[in-house]
């Protein structure tokens, strides 16, 4: 059975700007789509912003000609992010995998400043992703249902989310992807232990430029990739994407290389993987 990977847009990017931002990712996968927010992610709540969420998941699947209960791997940046985290929760049945990028999980300082400033009715939207809100407080305690398949992947350069750790999601089951230099993880494990990290990608990205990075787009079709084989072995059958069921080769890192094959390479700490840039 084929998977379908709606692709959720961020705050205010719509039109031509979501074009630009998603196109590299949306581009890799033949059942992906793009998904935009309900007035620019702003001007609505984020409950009734979920409502039309689903209704443009539909359309998308019936646009394409997808059959209507096709099994998702839904992909979110920031706001979108906690939109994806949302839709997986209700819909745990369709959802295989939820892969959020740059998600305010525990609120976004930025929205807390708009938040002090700005009346409610004007934004309700930026007051849902303020520290506290209702909405994230209900997330929280929705998400561990279905933690094992969620894939977190955040930066140390999160400039809305301050400090940045307020992206990483400390639910257990959740697989959390730190992107940063060495010095910065090594900062990230002195400063922050109780907040262990699966995987990290060497490397500098900002809030505004992950989904264009190579490294980060990698991570995310690897992950579909993945889902894709364990849906066809639920099945027992192969993949039918169109692709071949082994995962190509440019959407996987390549095996972990030593410093002494390239003076760089990628090191191991315990079972955390470390890939150079490069590797992919």
């Amino acid at each position: 059975m084929n998977l379908a990977v709606p692709i959720i847009a961020g705050t205010a990017i719509r039109g031509v700007a979501a074009t630009l931002m998603m196109n590299r990712v949306l581009e890799r996968h033949p059942r992906a789509f793009l998904v935009t927010l309900a007035q620019f992610g702003v001007t609505i709540p984020l409950h009734r912003s979920q409502e039309h969420l689903e209704a443009d998941i539909r359309r998308g699947l019936e646009e394409r000609k997808f059959d209507p209960d096709t099994p998702l791997v839904i992909v979110g940046h920031s706001q979108g992010g906690l939109a994806a985290l949302r839709y997986a929760a209700d819909h745990p049945d369709r959802v295989r995998h939820a892969i959020s990028i740059g998600a305010p999980w525990h609120g976004a300082r930025s929205a807390t400043n708009v938040a002090r400033f700005v009346p409610r009715r004007f934004t309700p939207a930026v007051y849902d992703m303020a520290e506290g809100s209702r909405f994230l407080s209900e997330l929280h305690a929705d998400l561990p249902a279905v933690a094992d398949r969620v894939t977190n992947i955040y930066s140390t350069h999160e400039i809305l989310i301050r400090p940045y750790v307020a992206a990483h999601i400390d639910v257990p089951g959740v697989r959390n992807i730190l992107v940063g230099s060495d010095e910065e993880h090594r900062r990230h494990l002195d400063m922050y232990p109780h907040h262990e990290v699966d995987d990290v990608v060497l490397g500098s990205v900002n809030h505004f430029s992950e989904m264009n990075s190579p490294k980060v787009r990698s991570r995310i079709w690897a992950q579909v990739e993945a889902t894709e084989r364990d849906l066809a072995a639920d099945a027992g059958s192969s993949p039918t994407s169109g692709e071949s069921s082994a995962p190509s080769q440019d959407l996987l890192p390549p095996p972990p290389r030593t410093s002494a094959e390239d003076g760089v390479g990628a090191q191991r700490r315990g079972s955390l993987r470390i890939v150079a840039p490069g590797a992919d």
